[in-house]
Protein backbone atom coordinates (compact mmCIF):
# COMPACT_ATOMS: atom_id res chain seq x y z
CA UNK A 1 0.00 0.00 0.00
CA UNK A 2 2.76 2.50 0.67
CA UNK A 3 4.45 1.90 -2.55
CA UNK A 4 0.88 2.55 -4.24
CA UNK A 5 0.76 5.95 -2.57
CA UNK A 6 4.48 6.87 -3.70
CA UNK A 7 3.80 5.84 -7.35
CA UNK A 8 0.29 8.00 -7.64
CA UNK A 9 2.40 10.81 -6.13
CA UNK A 10 5.42 10.25 -8.44
CA UNK A 11 2.24 9.92 -11.42
CA UNK A 12 0.99 13.43 -9.51
CA UNK A 13 4.19 15.31 -10.37
CA UNK A 14 5.33 14.17 -13.45
CA UNK A 15 1.23 15.44 -15.22
CA UNK A 16 2.26 18.92 -13.12
CA UNK A 17 5.52 19.34 -15.08
CA UNK A 18 3.93 17.64 -18.26
CA UNK A 19 1.27 19.95 -17.79
CA UNK A 20 3.23 23.13 -17.24
CA UNK A 21 5.54 22.26 -20.76
CA UNK A 22 2.61 22.02 -22.63
CA UNK A 23 1.24 25.70 -21.61
CA UNK A 24 4.50 27.40 -21.56
CA UNK A 25 6.02 25.49 -24.56
CA UNK A 26 6.95 29.04 -26.15
CA UNK A 27 8.92 30.36 -23.23
CA UNK A 28 10.44 27.09 -22.38
CA UNK A 29 11.96 27.02 -26.20
CA UNK A 30 12.97 30.52 -26.13
CA UNK A 31 15.24 29.32 -23.60
CA UNK A 32 16.88 26.64 -25.49
CA UNK A 33 16.83 29.27 -28.82
CA UNK A 34 19.53 31.09 -26.59
CA UNK A 35 21.09 28.64 -25.30
CA UNK A 36 24.76 29.31 -24.85
CA UNK A 37 26.55 26.41 -26.56
CA UNK A 38 30.12 27.49 -24.72
CA UNK A 39 28.79 27.15 -21.17
CA UNK A 40 26.40 24.06 -21.91
CA UNK A 41 29.67 21.96 -23.40
CA UNK A 42 31.64 23.35 -20.14
CA UNK A 43 28.60 21.85 -18.29
CA UNK A 44 29.25 18.64 -19.74
CA UNK A 45 32.60 18.26 -19.58
CA UNK A 46 32.15 18.71 -15.34
CA UNK A 47 29.65 16.39 -15.32
CA UNK A 48 32.13 13.17 -16.76
CA UNK A 49 34.68 14.80 -14.78
CA UNK A 50 32.39 14.46 -11.30
CA UNK A 51 32.31 10.72 -12.65
CA UNK A 52 35.21 9.87 -13.30
CA UNK A 53 36.03 10.83 -9.54
CA UNK A 54 33.62 8.87 -8.95
CA UNK A 55 34.57 5.49 -10.55
CA UNK A 56 38.51 6.30 -8.60
CA UNK A 57 36.28 6.43 -5.20
CA UNK A 58 34.59 3.26 -5.83
CA UNK A 59 37.87 1.60 -7.01
CA UNK A 60 39.37 2.75 -3.51
CA UNK A 61 36.44 1.36 -1.45
CA UNK A 62 36.29 -1.80 -2.99
CA UNK A 63 39.53 -2.73 -3.70
CA UNK A 64 41.26 -4.89 -6.33
CA UNK A 65 38.13 -7.09 -6.36
CA UNK A 66 37.03 -4.54 -9.63
CA UNK A 67 39.25 -2.83 -12.33
CA UNK A 68 38.79 1.15 -12.84
CA UNK A 69 37.84 1.54 -16.23
CA UNK A 70 35.76 -1.53 -17.25
CA UNK A 71 34.24 -1.81 -13.87
CA UNK A 72 34.42 1.19 -10.83
CA UNK A 73 34.19 3.78 -13.63
CA UNK A 74 31.30 2.36 -15.96
CA UNK A 75 29.73 1.33 -12.42
CA UNK A 76 29.61 4.78 -11.12
CA UNK A 77 28.59 5.72 -14.69
CA UNK A 78 25.52 3.47 -14.97
CA UNK A 79 24.29 3.71 -11.48
CA UNK A 80 23.90 7.70 -12.08
CA UNK A 81 22.06 6.85 -14.93
CA UNK A 82 19.76 4.77 -13.73
CA UNK A 83 19.01 6.52 -10.39
CA UNK A 84 18.02 9.64 -12.60
CA UNK A 85 16.14 8.00 -14.73
CA UNK A 86 13.86 5.58 -13.49
CA UNK A 87 11.27 6.81 -10.91
CA UNK A 88 10.70 5.77 -7.15
CA UNK A 89 15.10 5.50 -6.44
CA UNK A 90 14.58 2.68 -8.16
CA UNK A 91 18.03 3.03 -10.00
CA UNK A 92 19.67 3.11 -6.77
CA UNK A 93 19.33 -0.74 -6.28
CA UNK A 94 21.87 -1.19 -9.88
CA UNK A 95 25.15 -0.68 -8.26
CA UNK A 96 25.41 -3.50 -5.98
CA UNK A 97 23.65 -5.87 -8.82
CA UNK A 98 25.81 -3.89 -11.49
CA UNK A 99 28.85 -5.30 -8.11
CA UNK A 100 27.81 -8.85 -7.83
CA UNK A 101 27.93 -8.92 -11.72
CA UNK A 102 31.33 -9.09 -11.45
CA UNK A 103 30.77 -12.52 -9.32
CA UNK A 104 33.49 -11.41 -6.85
CA UNK A 105 31.49 -9.16 -4.56
CA UNK A 106 27.98 -10.43 -2.98
CA UNK A 107 24.61 -8.22 -2.84
CA UNK A 108 25.36 -7.41 1.12
CA UNK A 109 29.29 -6.03 0.35
CA UNK A 110 27.86 -4.14 -2.76
CA UNK A 111 24.79 -2.44 -0.03
CA UNK A 112 27.20 -2.28 2.10
CA UNK A 113 29.51 0.04 -0.44
CA UNK A 114 26.09 1.92 -1.60
CA UNK A 115 24.90 3.46 2.13
CA UNK A 116 29.14 4.49 2.47
CA UNK A 117 28.73 6.21 -0.72
CA UNK A 118 25.42 7.22 0.16
CA UNK A 119 26.97 9.08 3.57
CA UNK A 120 30.00 10.48 1.81
CA UNK A 121 27.69 12.36 -0.31
CA UNK A 122 25.71 13.75 2.07
CA UNK A 123 28.40 14.85 4.73
CA UNK A 124 30.34 16.68 1.28
CA UNK A 125 27.26 18.50 0.48
CA UNK A 126 26.56 19.92 4.41
CA UNK A 127 30.12 21.53 4.06
CA UNK A 128 29.49 22.88 0.95
CA UNK A 129 25.83 24.00 2.10
CA UNK A 130 27.52 25.40 5.31
CA UNK A 131 30.08 27.37 3.16
CA UNK A 132 27.48 28.75 0.85
CA UNK A 133 25.45 29.94 3.70
CA UNK A 134 27.81 32.41 5.05
CA UNK A 135 28.12 34.33 1.83
CA UNK A 136 24.53 34.43 1.16
CA UNK A 137 22.21 34.96 -1.83
CA UNK A 138 20.25 37.13 -3.44
CA UNK A 139 16.88 38.86 -1.12
CA UNK A 140 16.97 35.84 1.10
CA UNK A 141 16.23 36.64 4.51
CA UNK A 142 18.42 36.29 7.73
CA UNK A 143 16.29 33.43 9.15
CA UNK A 144 16.61 31.52 6.14
CA UNK A 145 20.59 32.00 5.92
CA UNK A 146 20.35 30.72 9.17
CA UNK A 147 18.17 27.61 8.72
CA UNK A 148 20.65 26.95 5.26
CA UNK A 149 23.68 27.20 7.70
CA UNK A 150 22.15 24.69 10.34
CA UNK A 151 20.95 22.26 7.58
CA UNK A 152 24.40 21.91 5.69
CA UNK A 153 25.87 21.34 9.66
CA UNK A 154 23.46 18.42 10.12
CA UNK A 155 24.59 17.30 6.24
CA UNK A 156 28.08 17.06 7.50
CA UNK A 157 27.49 15.14 10.69
CA UNK A 158 25.04 13.17 9.09
CA UNK A 159 27.67 10.12 9.52
CA UNK A 160 28.38 10.84 13.50
CA UNK A 161 24.69 11.32 14.33
CA UNK A 162 23.93 8.00 13.27
CA UNK A 163 26.90 6.39 14.37
CA UNK A 164 26.21 8.13 17.98
CA UNK A 165 22.67 6.53 17.95
CA UNK A 166 24.06 3.14 17.17
CA UNK A 167 21.10 0.64 16.98
CA UNK A 168 18.45 3.19 15.25
CA UNK A 169 21.01 4.30 12.68
CA UNK A 170 21.50 0.21 12.25
CA UNK A 171 17.50 0.13 12.19
CA UNK A 172 17.38 3.08 10.04
CA UNK A 173 19.87 2.03 7.49
CA UNK A 174 17.95 -1.71 7.69
CA UNK A 175 14.65 0.09 6.35
CA UNK A 176 16.14 2.17 3.64
CA UNK A 177 18.08 -0.45 2.17
CA UNK A 178 16.41 -3.33 2.99
CA UNK A 179 19.52 -5.15 4.59
CA UNK A 180 21.13 -5.89 8.32
CA UNK A 181 24.42 -3.59 8.83
CA UNK A 182 26.90 -2.88 11.47
CA UNK A 183 26.82 1.09 11.45
CA UNK A 184 30.05 1.23 13.07
CA UNK A 185 31.72 -1.01 10.24
CA UNK A 186 30.33 0.90 7.28
CA UNK A 187 30.86 4.50 9.09
CA UNK A 188 34.75 3.62 8.68
CA UNK A 189 35.56 6.55 6.47
CA UNK A 190 38.96 7.33 5.78
CA UNK A 191 41.32 10.62 4.49
CA UNK A 192 41.44 9.40 0.61
CA UNK A 193 37.68 8.82 0.39
CA UNK A 194 36.77 12.22 1.89
CA UNK A 195 39.16 13.87 -0.50
CA UNK A 196 37.89 12.65 -3.59
CA UNK A 197 34.50 12.98 -2.32
CA UNK A 198 35.67 16.74 -2.53
CA UNK A 199 36.26 16.71 -5.71
CA UNK A 200 33.29 15.11 -6.53
CA UNK A 201 31.26 17.59 -5.51
CA UNK A 202 33.42 20.45 -6.72
CA UNK A 203 32.98 19.17 -10.06
CA UNK A 204 29.30 18.68 -9.45
CA UNK A 205 28.71 22.32 -8.13
CA UNK A 206 30.53 23.76 -11.58
CA UNK A 207 28.78 21.70 -13.90
CA UNK A 208 25.64 23.02 -12.32
CA UNK A 209 27.03 26.81 -12.32
CA UNK A 210 27.90 26.13 -16.25
CA UNK A 211 24.28 25.05 -16.79
CA UNK A 212 23.21 27.36 -14.87
CA UNK A 213 24.88 30.04 -17.49
CA UNK A 214 23.95 28.03 -20.46
CA UNK A 215 20.38 29.36 -19.76
CA UNK A 216 20.66 32.48 -19.62
CA UNK A 217 20.37 32.79 -15.63
CA UNK A 218 23.22 34.75 -13.74
CA UNK A 219 23.96 33.53 -10.17
CA UNK A 220 26.98 33.45 -8.06
CA UNK A 221 28.48 30.49 -6.78
CA UNK A 222 27.06 30.46 -3.20
CA UNK A 223 23.67 31.10 -5.41
CA UNK A 224 24.28 27.74 -7.03
CA UNK A 225 25.14 26.10 -4.20
CA UNK A 226 21.90 27.83 -2.55
CA UNK A 227 19.95 26.10 -4.83
CA UNK A 228 21.69 22.51 -5.05
CA UNK A 229 21.06 22.81 -1.35
CA UNK A 230 17.52 22.42 -1.41
CA UNK A 231 17.85 20.25 -4.70
CA UNK A 232 20.15 17.25 -4.12
CA UNK A 233 18.12 16.34 -0.80
CA UNK A 234 15.09 16.20 -3.35
CA UNK A 235 16.68 13.65 -5.57
CA UNK A 236 17.20 11.65 -2.73
CA UNK A 237 13.24 10.69 -1.48
CA UNK A 238 11.42 7.31 -2.54
CA UNK A 239 8.51 10.06 -4.01
CA UNK A 240 10.32 10.52 -7.37
CA UNK A 241 8.94 11.00 -11.54
CA UNK A 242 10.69 9.27 -14.44
CA UNK A 243 13.79 11.34 -15.00
CA UNK A 244 13.64 12.67 -11.51
CA UNK A 245 10.66 15.06 -12.65
CA UNK A 246 9.10 16.98 -9.88
CA UNK A 247 12.56 16.41 -7.85
CA UNK A 248 14.42 18.21 -9.84
CA UNK A 249 11.73 21.19 -10.66
CA UNK A 250 10.65 21.34 -6.80
CA UNK A 251 14.40 22.10 -5.38
CA UNK A 252 14.67 24.47 -8.48
CA UNK A 253 11.70 26.53 -8.18
CA UNK A 254 10.99 26.54 -4.20
CA UNK A 255 15.22 28.70 -3.94
CA UNK A 256 14.49 30.85 -7.43
CA UNK A 257 11.39 31.90 -5.33
CA UNK A 258 13.05 32.64 -2.14
CA UNK A 259 15.88 34.30 -4.15
CA UNK A 260 12.92 36.82 -5.46
CA UNK A 261 12.67 35.36 -9.18
CA UNK A 262 8.59 34.73 -10.28
CA UNK A 263 6.94 31.53 -9.88
CA UNK A 264 6.49 31.86 -13.49
CA UNK A 265 9.82 32.46 -14.08
CA UNK A 266 11.37 29.94 -11.62
CA UNK A 267 9.24 27.00 -13.18
CA UNK A 268 10.74 27.99 -16.90
CA UNK A 269 14.33 27.97 -15.69
CA UNK A 270 13.77 24.50 -14.18
CA UNK A 271 12.30 22.89 -16.99
CA UNK A 272 14.76 24.25 -19.30
CA UNK A 273 17.77 23.27 -16.79
CA UNK A 274 16.05 19.57 -16.31
CA UNK A 275 16.55 19.31 -20.04
CA UNK A 276 20.03 20.17 -20.42
CA UNK A 277 20.76 17.61 -17.70
CA UNK A 278 18.82 15.14 -19.13
CA UNK A 279 20.99 15.40 -22.18
CA UNK A 280 24.23 14.89 -19.94
CA UNK A 281 22.99 11.62 -18.08
CA UNK A 282 21.88 10.50 -21.69
CA UNK A 283 25.17 11.14 -23.11
CA UNK A 284 27.08 9.44 -20.27
CA UNK A 285 25.04 6.96 -19.64
CA UNK A 286 24.43 5.77 -23.20
CA UNK A 287 28.35 5.68 -23.70
CA UNK A 288 29.11 3.75 -20.56
CA UNK A 289 26.18 1.62 -21.92
CA UNK A 290 27.94 1.07 -25.46
CA UNK A 291 31.41 0.26 -24.20
CA UNK A 292 31.31 -1.66 -20.75
CA UNK A 293 32.09 -5.30 -19.66
CA UNK A 294 30.34 -7.60 -21.43
CA UNK A 295 29.79 -9.12 -17.63
CA UNK A 296 26.68 -6.35 -17.24
CA UNK A 297 25.06 -7.78 -20.58
CA UNK A 298 25.79 -11.79 -19.30
CA UNK A 299 24.52 -10.87 -15.80
CA UNK A 300 21.13 -8.85 -17.05
CA UNK A 301 20.15 -11.74 -19.20
CA UNK A 302 20.39 -14.17 -17.18
CA UNK A 303 17.87 -12.29 -14.43
CA UNK A 304 15.44 -12.58 -17.53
Amino acid sequence: MHQKYLKILSVLLLFIVVWFVFYNWNDILNVYFELNIYWAFIGFGCYVISYIFRGVRLKLLIGLKIEFFNEALHFSVLHGFFSYLLPLRAGDVSLPVLLKATGKIDLKEGIGALVRLRILDLSMVGIFTAMGAFSGARAISSAVQIIWFISGIALTFSWLILKKIGKIGDYLIKKIFQSKFDITTILKINSKEIFITFFIWMSVYACQYCMIRSIGLDLKLSEVVFLSAIQFPLQMLPVQGLANSGNHEGGWVSSLLLMGFSAQESMKYAIASHGVLIIYVALLGLLAMITGNRKIVSFFKSQS
